[in-house]
This record gives C-alpha cells, sequence and structure tokens, in this order.
C-alpha cells in the first residue's frame, strides 16, 4: 500500500488548509495510506517509510517558517534518495518557502515535483481545488 506523508508548518492556519485538501485528494485513490500532521507532532518515523513526502510550509518576511527548520534538520539522518517529494505552501508577497522546500528535498536526494503550488494569503476555491488534484495525482502516481 503507498504511503503519502504530509508535514506542514503554519502560522495562520493558511497551509493547514491545503494540506488538508491535498490529504482528502490523495484519499480518493483506493489503497492509499494517508499521514497528516503539522510539523510540531511529527518524527521521522512518520516519514521513513513514505513513498511520497509532501512538506507545506508558509513564508514569512521572505522565507520558509521557521517552525520547519528542526524538522528539515533531522531528515538528514534518513535516506530519502530517490522518494518522491513536493512542496506546497502559503505566502504574501513572495513564495521562498515553497522554493526552500524543494531545494531542501533535492539535497536529500528526492526526485521532486516542481515547481510545487501555492496559494496567495488565504487559500481560495481554486486553490483548494487544485490542492485536491494534486494530492490525488501524486497518490494515482504511487499506484503504477
Amino acid at each position: 500500500m503507498p504511503k503519502i506523508a504530509i508535514i506542514y508548518a503554519t502560522g495562520m492556519g493558511r497551509t493547514k488548509k491545503m494540506a488538508e485538501a491535498i490529504a482528502s485528494g490523495a484519499m480518493t485513490i483506493e489503497g492509499t495510506d494517508v499521514l497528516l500532521k503539522e510539523v510540531y507532532d511529527a518524527s521521522l518515523d512518520d516519514i521513513a517509510d513514505a513513498d511520497a513526502i509532501v512538506l507545506g510550509g508558509s513564508t514569512y518576511n521572505y522565507k520558509l517558517i521557521k517552525s520547519m527548520d528542526p524538522f528539515l534538520k533531522e531528515m538528514v539522518k534518513l535516506d530519502l534518495n530517490g522518494k518522491v517529494g513536493v512542496a506546497f505552501g502559503s505566502h504574501g508577497w513572495s513564495g521562498e518557502g515553497v522554493v526552500t522546500l524543494i531545494a531542501r528535498m533535492k539535497s536529500f536526494g528526492m526526485r521532486v515535483v516542481e515547481p510545487g503550488t501555492t496559494a496567495i494569503q488565504v487559500p481560495g476555491k481554486e486553490d483548494i481545488e487544485k490542492c485536491f488534484h494534486l494530492g490525488r495525482t501524486i497518490a494515482a502516481g504511487l499506484g503504477n
């Protein structure tokens, strides 16, 4: 059974909405095990056996939300080479959070789906639909 781990950091709940939509989309593909956790509650065990790791983080002051840093530093301890990686997040003006997540996942040797997905400020209906379809696409791709 393919496993997708969705780990996110959010400041105002916006990236959480995106994470929930990605999870909902992934769960529509039968036989997919989906784990959804806020980064504060996540551990390396949550991603060690995942086939795809989906990381979400908001952008604050042109940088990835700081609460994601400790988890990213811990991820170095795992062999993530070849695992599927996807990034998402909300932002105000820029969107460096997703760019940072993509760069970090690539540094772990992951096969990163680019460009990831972003939402400006509060995710709207189209953003949520995009996230839902992203989750569904990831899960469907793992089943092949």
